[in-house]
């Protein structure tokens, strides 16, 4: 509603103009640029996306007037998102950022199958995300999500609540964020905070619980597809949502 309020106030006040652009720059921390950086920038039904050049800047023109979730990465990097910034049609939208150095890299490896995941998971979740509800809590690095339990495949222990909330680690270049509507069926790592938990496919070092070499896992589902699935487990993806919650009922029948 207020992305709607907003773009139709732009467009009444400044006439038919209905497009403006995002520019800015990316440093890394020595103030050095950075070319070759991936930005995208999403809003309802649009999704951009451009390269940084030579000089580490780059430009997205004819945008329509909306609020954008801007996303900027590159390997070895955390990535950086901005939400909520409004392109107007007046004066370029402005986004400067600089990066961190990635202390974790993107080299997981998922052992045994989806039967050993299952053992190996405190609980198992089919949950939808719903927008950012960023606090000052949420660590360097992270992108945090509202999510609502649609389904209990598997119980976990301390689960009070249909609400909840996903922090995404944006780290190494990895894409992200995930996109609000998009569902996770995500196996859960116990955690040492409580009633938390992990669900993670870039992080080993922060989701293998002492004594074991199995990462807690999320498989992503967009429009009823499993669309991303942790290394390993290819063979999931395209095949429908109900076929694979219908494969953990077996897996919970079986045990």
């Amino acid at each position: 509603m207020l992305a709607s309020v907003l773009a139709a106030a732009i467009v009444a006040a400044q006439g038919t103009t209905m497009t403006g652009s995002i520019v800015g720059c990316i440093l890394d921390p020595t103030q050095q640029p950075l070319p070759g950086a991936t930005v995208v920038a999403k809003a309802d039904g649009v999704q951009r996306s451009t390269v940084t050049d030579g000089a580490g800047c780059y430009e997205m023109r004819d945008l329509p007037l909306a609020l954008y979730r801007v996303t900027a990465r590159v390997a070895a990097f955390d990535n950086v998102t901005r939400d909520r910034l409004i392109v107007g049609p007046a004066q370029p939208t402005r986004f400067d950022l600089t990066m961190r150095l990635s202390r974790i890299c993107e080299c997981v490896s998922v052992p045994g199958g989806l039967a050993e995941q299952w053992d190996h998971a405190v609980g198992v979740l089919h949950l939808r995300l719903a927008d950012s509800e960023p606090v000052p809590s949420t660590p360097q690095g992270y992108y945090r999500h509202l999510a609502t339990v649609i389904r209990v495949l598997k119980q976990p222990a301390g689960l009070r609540s249909s609400a909840m909330f996903v922090l995404q680690n944006q780290r190494s270049g990895t894409p992200g964020p995930y996109d609000v509507g998009q569902e996770l069926v995500a196996f859960l790592e116990s955690s040492s905070e409580s009633n938390s938990y992990g669900i993670t496919n870039d992080e080993p070092a922060l989701a293998v619980a002492p004594g074991s070499d199995a990462p807690a896992i999320a498989f992503l589902v967009q429009d009823g597809r499993i669309q991303r699935a942790p290394p390993g487990f290819s063979q999931y993806l395209g095949i429908s949502i109900d076929s694979f919650l219908e494969e953990l009922r077996s897996l919970s029948r079986r045990r």
